[in-house]
This record gives C-alpha cells, structure tokens and sequence, in this order.
C-alpha cells in the first residue's frame, strides 16, 4: 500500500504513507538479522526517495503511549531496537523531513495527519492497544498540539488482520462492549469474528473525527497473502515497516 497526498494550502509538502509487503523482506530487529533489517529498510524506504537516518521508531509494547517528537530523536529505533523510543506505540511530529514508524504482523498502522500539513503521527494498533486507547490518546495529542480543532484532520487504517480471520475468545470480545456488538463482530458457530478496523474507525470518529475523513484498506494480512501476519506464518513470521513522514517538494 502506497499513498502520497500533496497539500493544497502548502504547495512546499507533500505527505508520504507506505507500509512494506513481503516481498521487501524483514523490519523487525526482533525477528532477525540486524544488517539485514537495516538493508530492507534502506532499500524500502529509497523507493520514495527517504533516508534511513530520518527515521523514528518506538519500543513497542501493546500499550496506549504516544510520544511527540522531533528532530533530537532522529535515527532512534532506526538501526537497532536498543535506542527506540521506549515503551511506545503511537508517535506524532510537527518536523518536515522525519519519518515516523511502526512494525506490524496482523496489527493495524494507523497514520494521522491535518490537510495543513503541519503535523503528521503513526499508531501501532492491535486488539490490546485499542483495548486500552491508543488511538484515544494518539488522537487527543493530535488535538492538543493542533489547538483543539480537528475537523481537518485524516485518519487512514492500514492493512492489518480482517474480521474475516480475526476469532477472539468472549473474554477479548467484552473489552468492547462500549462501541456497539452489532459493528464490531459477527458469529460463526462457536466462533467470534473481532473487527479491529471498525474498532479503530470508531474511535477515533468518537473522538472527533470527521467520518469521511477516515479510511480503510480492506485487504487482510492473514488470508490476502502479501503482508507479513503472524497467524498465518507462526514461529516463522516477520514484520512490515508502516511509516508516514512530510517532506519538502523538489
């Protein structure tokens, strides 16, 4: 998946959302080699014309912090884990010229962004992440930094595991009561199928978002077969690289 949006009311951005596919190889340093995961990511992200040294990444955890950054944390978790921003799952940045990144393997990437182009932020979205309001509090920092006005601020969820694949136990099911049964989850049989696309549209639409202005990639890493997903892969999975950055036009 590649998006690239170009601001009409700041002709000197542009806006920058791709995440990788198989194809492109490993971006985990906790999955495999390190000079490998940096020689993935070095080739991805030349693609469209972005440095490696640009780069931040967070220490993922499945929790709900998000961090703002700017260019004093340049190159962290870029090319080692070690130096990532710790115990982080969303990021936000105001910095033309950083790219923000998150890992994923069934979890969403969820990129956020003002048609100003002034502010940009990435969130690793998975079941535990929603549950304790990740985009809750990625959206809040947004609004915070944004002086309270999100009415032209976008959201787009990337590709992560589908309701289609995605069987949970009742337990899992209750951590979202609140958003409504009938939006979130369908039966079959024994089985309860989660949509954690539909819970992140949700909640970030509660809280504020304008509705036409969140969208979604419908493809599923487990059963579409071009991303990385650990129900599919098992022991043997890898992860993508979902990154969003706001770089000056040539």
């Amino acid at each position: 998946m590649f998006e690239l949006i170009q601001s009409q009311k700041n002709s000197s951005l542009k806006l920058i959302i791709a995440q990788s596919q198989i194809v492109d190889g490993n971006m985990s340093f906790a999955r495999g080699d390190a000079d490998e995961v940096i020689k993935n990511r070095n080739m991805f992200l030349g693609r469209y014309g972005l440095k490696l040294e640009n780069l931040i990444a967070p220490h993922l955890v499945h929790g709900n912090n998000c961090e703002l950054v700017d260019s004093s944390s340049k190159s962290r978790g870029a090319y080692t884990l070690d130096d990532a921003i710790p115990d982080t799952d969303a990021l936000i940045t105001d910095d033309p010229g950083l790219t923000l990144a998150v890992t994923t393997a069934d979890c969403l990437p969820v990129f956020i962004w003002d048609e100003e182009l002034t502010r940009v932020g990435i969130a690793h979205a998975g079941w535990k992440g929603l549950a304790d309001g990740v985009l809750k509090k990625t959206v809040r920092k947004l609004k915070d930094v944004h002086d309270g006005n999100l009415y032209n601020v976008h959201a787009h969820i990337g590709v992560g595991i589908g309701k289609c694949c995605y069987t949970v136990d009742t337990d899992r099911l209750k951590r979202f009561f609140g958003l409504g049964l009938c939006h979130i989850h369908d039966r079959e049989g024994e089985a309860v199928h989660l949509d954690l696309k539909e819970i992140a549209r949700l909640q970030m639409k509660r809280e504020g978002l304008r509705e036409e202005n969140i969208t979604i990639e419908d493809e599923c890493t487990k059963c579409g077969g071009n991303y990385p997903s650990f129900r599919r892969m098992g022991d043997e999975f890898f992860t993508d690289i979902a990154i969003i950055t706001l770089q000056e036009i040539e």
